[in-house]
């Protein structure tokens, strides 16, 4: 089970990670016909009708900021994209320019906000949902995968005491195999 899990996890990645080098228009402001409207029956926020961007998937959420809005976006989904839709229509934005807000916003929220204070003050205005740069989600996979392997492999030698092998005067190897 644990194994058709992980597989399913990397074929949602890799077809999602397609999305990480698609072309998003460079302007963050949209027409307002083109923005999602509330509903106060409902209370919730609607996509707009005739909208042709599509929001990015969730392998460009993940390289590019990370685990803890990936999975905000998996467990919370609905919430996620309510904040998305909220987001855009206040500010008037593309769905990718919101979703990159949301993005930054889960990963830590103070930083975010510090950010959104700098570029109102006429500082660096950060191009939030831009995509990715090729060499960027290389390195990012890359370095990844090589720490990811590194730490499973520490860990396995660890819990197996194969660390013990030829070292048991080593005072770790005492206390916790013997």
């Amino acid at each position: 089970m644990k194994f058709i899990t992980i597989i399913f996890f990397l074929s949602a990645l890799c077809c999602s990670v397609a999305n990480a080098f698609s072309s998003s228009s460079s302007s963050t402001q949209v027409a307002t016909s083109l923005l999602p409207t509330f509903d106060k029956k409902t209370q919730r926020w609607s996509p707009a009708e005739g909208s042709e961007e599509e929001p990015y998937g969730l392998g460009r959420t993940l390289l590019g900021n990370g685990p803890v809005p990936a999975i905000t976006r998996i467990t919370q989904s609905d919430d996620y994209m309510q904040a998305v839709l909220k987001f855009q229509a206040n500010e008037k934005s593309t769905i990718r320019y919101a979703q990159g807000n949301m993005d930054a916003y889960f990963e830590n929220p103070n930083d975010w906000a510090y950010q959104r204070t700098s570029e109102d003050r006429g500082g660096y205005k950060k191009k939030y949902g831009e995509p990715l740069d090729k060499k960027s989600v290389l390195l990012t996979v890359v370095w990844g995968v090589g720490i990811s392997a590194f730490i499973v492999n520490f860990g396995y030698t660890l819990v197996t005491g194969r660390v013990c092998d030829g070292n048991a005067e080593m005072q770790f190897c005492k206390v916790f195999f013997k």
